[in-house]
């Protein structure tokens, strides 16, 4: 429980702890392994769905269904699905069941699920590091928390030259990352783009940059909650606000940032311009 949350923002919690428990507990003996890999499907949206995909998402949709609470569910596996009450559910809910599957299937451990619910002014986002079992969350207006730091805060660096940040691109235009890495002190790519913007809240990392045009609104719904509730900044790569809506298909690049320098990051990436 954490008593800078609101009662619907700690019966979430707990719920979405739940969730997580399910899905590390239903991938944890599959990750590593290379029938993890298997397809399964082709997904929602337009990607295949592995054997491990599959298996974490139904963890999650199963503890949602024995919770009681009607949720209209947007996951990138399964697409769109009511649980409970259809007419008037209780939460409209963005899925990820298992961001960095390609790390998972390696046994790589940083893989996370993500969770992202809201119902007209309310506004929730939960991502859970899978192989730590560390938990992030965020309620808006009341700030961003992890359960081993307690409240986030994003960095203080205001010099580029010794910023960290996470980043993807992909042919043919690896170009445009060239202008940030020829700036900053360090880039990674690290795989699991959700649990990369918690590390951003958290001050791990001074940003995170996708150029690749493929982030989808189930992907960054929880990450940017927390990172915005953190002190950080969350646009496209032009500088505007992301709005969150219902279509998760919405495909574009995204800049991530504590914010001290982010019209910096877009100017560098070409972006951000007048």
């Amino acid at each position: 429980m954490s008593e800078q949350l609101s009662p619907q923002g700690n019966d979430l919690l707990k719920l979405c702890d739940t969730a997580s428990r399910a899905v590390a507990d239903a991938v944890d003996e599959m990750t590593g392994t290379p029938a993890s890999g298997q397809v399964v499907r082709m997904g929602a949206d337009g990607t295949p769905t592995k054997k491990i995909d599959g298996v974490a998402e139904n963890a999650v949709l199963e503890t949602l269904r024995a919770s009681g609470l009607g949720f209209l569910v947007l996951s990138e596996e399964i697409g769109e699905v009511s649980i409970g009450s259809n007419r008037s559910p209780d939460y409209f809910l963005h899925l990820d069941p298992l961001d960095g599957t390609f790390n998972a299937i390696s046994g790589i451990p940083f893989y996370s699920v993500s969770i992202y619910l809201s119902k007209d002014d309310f506004h929730f986002g939960y991502i859970c590091d899978l192989a730590q079992k560390t938990g992030f969350y965020a309620e808006a207006g009341r700030g961003a928390y992890s359960h081993t730091a307690g409240r986030l805060h994003v960095s203080s660096s205001s010099d580029l030259s010794i910023f960290s940040i996470s980043a993807y691109t992909l042919r043919p235009h690896t170009a445009r990352i060239s202008g940030v890495g020829d700036v900053v002190r360090r880039i990674r790519t690290l795989g699991s783009s959700s649990l990369e913007m918690a590390l951003v809240a958290s001050g791990k990392l001074d940003a995170f940059v996708d150029l690749r045009g493929m982030m989808r609104v189930v992907d960054i719904a929880a990450g940017k909650i927390i990172l915005e509730e953190a002190g950080g900044m969350v646009t496209d790569e032009r500088g505007n606000r992301l709005v969150l809506d219902g279509n998760m298909w919405q495909k574009r690049d995204l800049i991530g940032s504590n914010g001290l320098r982010h019209t910096d990051l877009l100017k560098l990436i070409g972006g951000g311009r007048n």
